[in-house]
């Protein structure tokens, strides 16, 4: 499997078809005793902007620069396809409000970016 093809960037949708945010990390877990494996998907604001530049990731507000990305182990993902299936409850995952903070402060001003 591709990792950054397949999963980077999917949908993740979890037990109940609710779309809970895009992958926006991988962490790897790394042994003496092999290669790498994936040890969980990450998902949220700090994860994404840090990936696309360390400029923005140091402009972002210190409150949502310390909060913990949301991660889903591995072994709850059960499909990988045009979105990634996971074995996992919606509620409590903090993504949709990192994504309201992101579309207001950042996406829309940027061309083409959804206000």
């Amino acid at each position: 499997m591709d990792l950054i093809r397949d999963v980077l960037d999917k949908q993740v949708i979890d037990r109940n078809g609710s779309r809970i945010g895009k992958v926006d990390g991988l962490i790897l877990s790394v042994t003496d005793e092999g290669p790498p494996k994936v040890a969980f998907i990450e998902m949220g604001p700090l994860t994404l902007i840090r990936r696309l530049s360390w400029h923005l990731h140091d402009w972002m507000p210190a409150r949502l620069r310390e909060a913990p990305p949301f991660r889903i182990p591995w072994s709850k993902v059960k499909d990988v396809g045009i979105d990634v299936e996971v074995d996992v409850d919606d509620k409590g995952t903090p993504i949709e409000r990192y994504q309201e903070w992101l579309r207001r402060h950042v996406l829309r001003y940027i061309p083409g970016g959804r206000s």
